[in-house]
């Protein structure tokens, strides 16, 4: 059983996405564990549990692509849903003070995950690697490219191009346990380009709060994907469904507009 805290190559399940979005979970549960250590506010833990929710829903939803030739594929879905009740039942009755008995959250949780990797997704993927039908590896839509003078420009929105004059959002950088200020600078479906002045890193989960035109307001999950210069390219975490209608429907009016144009 893992008891670091941390993903480490004996969760290894063969798959570079899979493997990502475990370690994505591993670092949400230690955001949690650092939040709650430091005497954060009832509201912080309530938000990053609700991020570590949303996230695993969709990591499950992930897997669960992988595995649609498997004989046993709906044994594991099963698995998934077990997980969610369980996970949901243990925030119920932290928000409770009910407690989960003698374990802490962050040790609750990091034995949910594990055991959950070494019983049944290292087993799952083996047999379909063995089995030759391990699936290409999904291609991230508006993935951030390493070399940030060379990121896809041409599939983001400049904010003029949204609203006349800046967008500002409220941060509140919860690895960090620090909250602050930044700008909109460009927009995707995937994602967002921040300018701000406060210090981040790669990696680092921001809880971005903000008005964009008169009728939207976003509180959406992200993480840093890339820093330069005090420019931060954020990527959405499980959005809620209005978030993804909102940016969807003003990516292909944008683009519908900039053809007409040209």
């Amino acid at each position: 059983m893992q008891e670091s805290g941390r993903w480490d190559m004996r969760l290894n399940v063969g798959s570079d996405l899979i493997d990502s979005q475990h370690k994505i979970l591993f670092d949400l549960i230690k955001d949690l564990s650092n939040a709650i250590r430091s005497g954060a506010s009832v509201r912080v833990v309530d938000v990053l549990l609700g991020v570590l929710r949303d996230y695993a829903f969709q990591h499950f939803t992930t897997e669960e692509e992988y595995f649609k030739t498997h004989t046993e594929y709906a044994e594991h879905c099963l698995q998934h849903y077990a997980l969610i009740k369980s996970l949901n039942a243990f925030i119920l009755d932290f928000r409770n003070n009910r407690g989960v008995g003698e374990k802490t959250p962050s040790a609750f949780l990091r034995e949910w995950l594990s055991e959950h990797i070494v019983r049944f997704d290292q087993p799952f993927f083996a047999h379909q690697t063995v089995n030759g039908r391990l699936q290409e590896e999904p291609v991230e839509i508006d993935a951030f490219d390493v070399d940030f003078e060379k990121k896809r420009l041409y599939k983001r929105i400049p904010h003029n191009e949204v609203v006349d004059g800046d967008i500002h959002a409220n941060l509140y950088n919860a690895t960090k346990l620090k909250s602050g200020n930044a700008k909109i600078v460009d927009m995707s479906p995937g994602g967002l380009m921040l300018s701000s002045a406060d210090g981040h890193e790669v990696d680092d989960l921001l809880i971005v709060g903000c008005s964009i035109g008169r009728n939207f307001k976003m509180k959406e999950k992200v993480m840093v994907k890339s820093v330069h210069d005090r420019m931060y390219g954020v990527k959405f975490l499980a959005p809620s469904p209005e978030t993804v209608d909102f940016f969807t429907k003003l990516y292909g009016s944008v683009h519908l507009n900039r053809a007409k144009i040209e």
